[in-house]
């Protein structure tokens, strides 16, 4: 039992960070974000709702398995690029919607998705579970970031 404390830990804090993150920038959906033009792939919101708290599971997992991994060979270059990853993920909330630089918000996104493409590629080798769990938030990534350029192109 007492194995599963640390990856249960690491799945509550990630949620309660996307949580807050959520709760953070939510005056910023209505009316901004709901008066974009967006992309005609656009999903409903709450699709959003659905698919991050499960992706932040999956990252939850990876940033766990990386940390108790930490010491192992060839852990050291992913594991900073994992944390580096999460450094893009949770600032471009913050900037698409709290500050709503939406190029800004694209190129960073475009910095996320290639520092995710990098952790799974370094990962791979090593740590193959770690880097399975990353692939969809590195396709849902590259998804958010085809609706980050619509939404500037369209608007």
């Amino acid at each position: 039992m007492k194995k599963y404390i640390a990856p249960v830990l690491w799945i509550v804090g990630f949620q309660l960070v996307g949580g807050g993150l959520g709760f953070l920038t939510s005056r910023n959906i209505e009316p901004w974000y709901d008066g974009l033009n967006k992309a005609a792939l656009n999903p409903p919101d709450y699709v959003f709702g659905l698919v991050w708290p499960i992706l932040y599971v999956m990252l939850a997992l990876t940033g766990w398995l990386m940390w108790r991994d930490r010491r192992l060979e060839g852990a050291h270059m992913p594991l900073n690029l994992y944390w580096m990853q999460m450094f893009f993920n949770w600032g471009w909330t913050f900037i698409f919607f709290e500050f709503k630089l939406v190029l800004l918000g694209f190129f960073w996104i475009l910095t996320l998705n290639f520092t995710m493409l990098c952790f799974i590629i370094y990962a791979w080798k090593n740590h193959r579970v770690a880097a399975l769990l990353a692939l969809p938030t590195l396709f849902w990534g590259c998804f958010a970031a085809y609706l980050n350029y619509a939404i500037w192109v369209l608007n």
